[in-house]
């Protein structure tokens, strides 16, 4: 079990996604965000505990979408296995497709030298969509 912490769209890649406090989740990722249909990571997301973490280290605050996610998630878990599906909210259902990035990949967007995508990062894909809000509850739902 978790919570929606915080989400978050982009307007333009490379740079910070907007948080806001609710978006309508489709096939293809997030509706207003610059990735929307464009490839088959639909959704970013870090866990909180993964953001307070290297806040710690760098001692520094990271805003959500300052490190390009989609999403933030308090769970009570340290992470998430691939093909876990995730329930937020009423409706939408997502499955994890990928942990981080290849290391042959090219990561272009960082917040003052920090990008945690490619390393604790998870990219999801919606199976079901719907709205989702700050808040919405989350439940997990392993392979």
């Amino acid at each position: 079990m978790g919570i929606v912490d915080a989400i978050c769209v982009g307007t333009s890649k490379n740079k910070p996604k907007k948080s806001v406090h609710e978006a309508f989740f489709a096939p293809g990722g997030i509706k207003g965000d610059c990735h929307f249909g464009t490839e088959t990571r639909e959704i970013s997301l870090l866990l909180t505990a993964d953001v307070l973490a290297a806040e710690g280290k760098a001692k520094m605050r990271f805003p959500p979408g300052s490190l390009a996610e989609n999403l933030r998630i308090k769970v009570d878990r340290p992470f998430l296995k691939i093909g876990s599906k995730l329930m937020l909210g009423e409706d939408v259902v997502l499955k994890v497709v990928e942990r981080g990035k290849r290391p042959d990949e090219p990561h272009t967007y960082n917040y003052m030298g920090w990008c945690l995508l490619p390393d604790v990062g998870y990219f999801l894909r919606v199976i079901s969509g719907g709205k989702v809000k700050v808040g919405d509850r989350v439940v997990i739902e392993e392979p």
